[in-house]
């Protein structure tokens, strides 16, 4: 009966003692809680050991930087055309303890603030304007949702218009015309 009793104690204290073995790849971070609550714990590269039971790592993310490239998106100019864009965004984490508590969808919020943003610039451009001023469009996008996603502990990088269309019409914006543009107005 003890024999029992003693394999099930070791068992668990090995399975117990594994579990607290945590490895961090270079590059990612993560947060640990102890009995749930977070107390400015961090896990750096390496290996650790945690308490078992007691700590658990509750929050683990790459501080590398990140892609998004999202759908996509239809959108009214100043002059009241229609333009179908495409971007891809660059972004990094830069604070995980803020991107982990101060927000409860990062990436879902990023998205919506993305989105947001992208109509209300191209909405105070004309289509001509969208032909020439993609860089400062790009400039102007990253300054933006900067300031808006720093509570968040996020930072943008890059913010690429990749193509428009209008109508039907796919239009690359470093090889556009503008007479072209004239023509495909409504």
């Amino acid at each position: 009966m003890y024999q029992y009793f003693l394999m099930a104690l070791f068992a668990i204290t090995g399975v117990s003692l594994v579990s607290s073995v945590k490895i961090v790849r270079q590059g990612d971070e993560a947060l640990v809680e102890i009995f749930g609550k977070y107390d400015r714990k961090k896990l750096e590269p390496g290996l650790t050991f945690l308490i078992p039971f007691v700590e658990t790592v509750a929050y683990k993310q790459t501080l590398r930087e990140q892609m998004l490239k999202l759908p996509p998106q239809q959108c009214a100019t100043r002059d009241r055309v229609f333009v179908t864009l495409e971007f891809i965004v660059y972004w990094r984490i830069i604070d995980l303890e803020k991107a982990s508590y101060k927000v409860q969808n990062l990436k879902e919020a990023m998205f919506n603030m993305l989105i947001l943003s992208i109509r209300t610039q191209i909405a105070k451009l004309t289509v001509e304007e969208l032909h020439t001023a993609r860089h400062q469009l790009n400039n102007t996008l990253v300054e933006e949702l900067d300031t808006t996603t720093d509570p968040w502990g996020v930072k943008f990088t890059r913010v690429e218009l990749r193509d428009f269309a209008i109508g039907t019409k796919a239009i690359k914006p470093e090889y556009s015309d503008k007479k072209e543009a004239q023509k495909l107005r409504y």
